[in-house]
């Protein structure tokens, strides 16, 4: 959560995504549909997490974009869970802010914006930093010992040119420097911080690719939580933070040069 997007590695639009501004209503519906009927069914496991789960990765493949609307027949059949089931997941997703329930208009896909985008980095800054702080101050080393775990994952599927890996790897190095910090407010508050995390992410598909500076700021900052330097470990996760938000912003603001006119 690159330092763009919230810090996650850039990739490129899926097409249908970059085009969907130059679309014509007809044509709009017709890519939504297409990438819906792309999702994976689900075929095992607990079957509500296994729908969160497959909706959350349709977003970071852009196969659900922001702002699209949910139609529950459909996706109940792409995934191929009852409808009970699948409202089960929507009704989760909802609470946490993947998606939104908008009234006599059903359920679409949330967008982020430069606002909130501001707002979620004050609150990453201050909690995250808190975190960084409680893992340097473990003489177990455990807690960094798991970062960097979560650091080599990231790498190795950045290393492989696999976006969604690299998407999900990034998510979980950020999930385990929450979590192991052993704060359990951190834990709950952690998956309302993760579905703002994936907006970003669904967000930052036009950015440049730049996997290297991406796992340099990871790098670095693993290394500045190994030594213990409560100033440098707050600078740190601060330049962290807030950077990739500005420059998703930045980015979000452009004018679209893609061609076309409305």
């Amino acid at each position: 959560m690159s330092a763009a997007k919230m810090d996650v590695p850039g990739r490129a639009a899926p097409k249908h995504a970059r085009n969907e501004g130059h679309m014509s209503k007809d044509q709009r519906t017709s890519a939504a549909e297409d990438g819906i009927r792309a999702l994976r069914p689900v075929s095992s496991g607990t079957r509500r997490d296994e729908v969160v789960e497959a909706i959350r990765r349709g977003m970071l493949t852009g196969e659900l974009t922001p702002g699209q609307r949910i139609k529950e027949v459909e996706l109940a059949t792409a995934l191929n869970v009852s409808r009970p089931t699948l409202r089960e997941a929507l009704h989760e997703l909802t609470h946490e802010g993947t998606l939104v329930q908008e009234p006599y208009k059903g359920i679409r896909v949330a967008q982020t914006s430069p606002e909130a985008l501001r707002d979620l980095a004050e609150v990453r800054v201050s909690l995250e930093a808190a975190a960084a702080q409680r893992l340097a101050e473990d003489t177990t080393g455990s807690g960094v010992a798991a970062l960097r775990r979560a650091l080599e994952d990231h790498e190795a599927a950045v290393k492989r040119g696999d976006p969604v890996e690299s998407d999900l790897t990034h998510l979980e190095f950020h999930r385990t420097l929450w979590l192991a910090a052993g704060n359990t407010m951190l834990d709950k508050i952690w998956p309302l911080v993760a579905a703002q995390i994936r907006m970003a992410m669904t967000v930052d598909q036009v950015t440049r690719d730049d996997p290297q500076r991406d796992l340099e700021l990871h790098e670095r900052l693993v290394d500045v939580i190994e030594s213990g330097d409560t100033d440098e470990i707050w600078s740190e996760v601060d330049f962290h933070i807030r950077s990739s938000a500005e420059e998703l912003i930045r980015i979000m603001q452009e004018p679209d040069d893609s061609g076309g006119n409305e």
